[in-house]
């Protein structure tokens, strides 16, 4: 019986991790592409310009072997021609991504079809009218939120509450690598009876940017002032920190998310094809939401 127990643990395939990174060199591409099996996703990190072409067909390798649907790159203006070229769509801008430069991001949704996915007349506008909407109710809110409770997090409580709420189903906030080499802080937020939700903020000094992602999309009032109240508070500490720039990504028609990142001082600056998962699996456009919070000169932005 002991053999036979040995022998089935070797063929156990070994669980691939939710997040990698791989390397793609030759004479003349390099790249790093980080891979997310939990979202699905891939974000290219360009170490050098020009030969597209065999950089496009390793991405769309990787793509299909792993699953993945949704491709993003952020680039200097002047690489976001070449990405165009070999059919990925310019969706958004990161205002100070590079501090004293804005990071352009180009998009490509991995399909069967060869040209590219962009995001629908039909969406771009309930996309803007989620916006005016948020904007609208925005204006009720006050600086100061009674009865919210922001307090810092442990990498350990935020990522188990992480796996919790993926266990049931896709949540929204994955807590997984988006930089190489970053920091992250975490907070958790609720406000009277509501449920705790966690903020985390992922921040790269060297480059001056922040991710921001929040655990779950709030569906009362009170989650979405908790959530409020979180990401002024985040917004405060990366600008103690002396971080530029701040970005985040959410479904496209969420009036409860677009309130709060409104009500945070923040704005839409892209619109992302395919951009995130939704709770059965699928996959949304989505709204990409930035905050200048500070120059790289060092004086403050509202």
């Amino acid at each position: 019986p002991m053999v036979r127990a040995k022998a089935a643990a070797v063929k156990r395939p070994k669980k691939k991790p939710s997040v990698e990174e791989l390397y793609f060199r030759s004479d003349s591409a390099y790249l790093c592409l980080l891979l997310n099996r939990r979202t699905r996703s891939i974000r290219v990190v360009d170490f050098r310009a020009g030969a597209l072409p065999a950089k496009r067909l390793y991405i769309q390798s990787v793509a299909k072997q792993e699953n993945v649907e949704k491709v993003i790159t952020l680039v200097e203006k002047d690489e976001v021609s070449s990405w165009t070229r070999v059919g990925f769509v310019r969706e958004g801008t990161i205002p100070g991504f590079y501090k004293r430069s804005d990071g352009h991001l180009c998009g490509c949704v991995i399909g069967d079809k060869t040209a590219s996915v962009e995001v629908s007349d039909k969406n771009a506008k309930l996309a803007e009218r989620t916006i005016n909407a948020a904007k609208k109710a925005a204006k009720d809110i006050p600086e100061k939120i009674k009865g919210a409770s922001v307090k810092l997090a442990t990498e350990k409580d935020a990522l188990s509450a992480r796996d919790s709420a993926w266990r049931k189903a896709p949540a929204f906030g994955s807590f997984d690598m988006f930089g190489r080499d970053a920091k992250r802080i975490y907070y958790d937020a609720s406000l009277r009876r509501s449920k705790t939700n966690y903020i985390s903020a992922e921040f790269q000094d060297c480059f001056g940017h922040a991710l921001i992602e929040i655990l779950r999309l709030p569906t009362t009032e009170n989650e979405t002032h908790a959530v409020i109240a979180a990401l002024r508070t985040v917004g405060d500490e990366l600008q103690e920190r002396g971080i530029v720039s701040a970005f985040a990504f959410a479904p496209f028609d969420n009036l409860e998310t677009a309130t709060a990142f409104v009500a945070a001082g923040y704005r839409k600056t892209g619109l992302l094809a395919q951009g995130v998962l939704t709770a059965d699996g699928g996959r949304t456009d989505a709204i990409l939401w930035t905050r200048k919070l500070a120059s790289a000169m060092g004086e403050e932005y509202d």
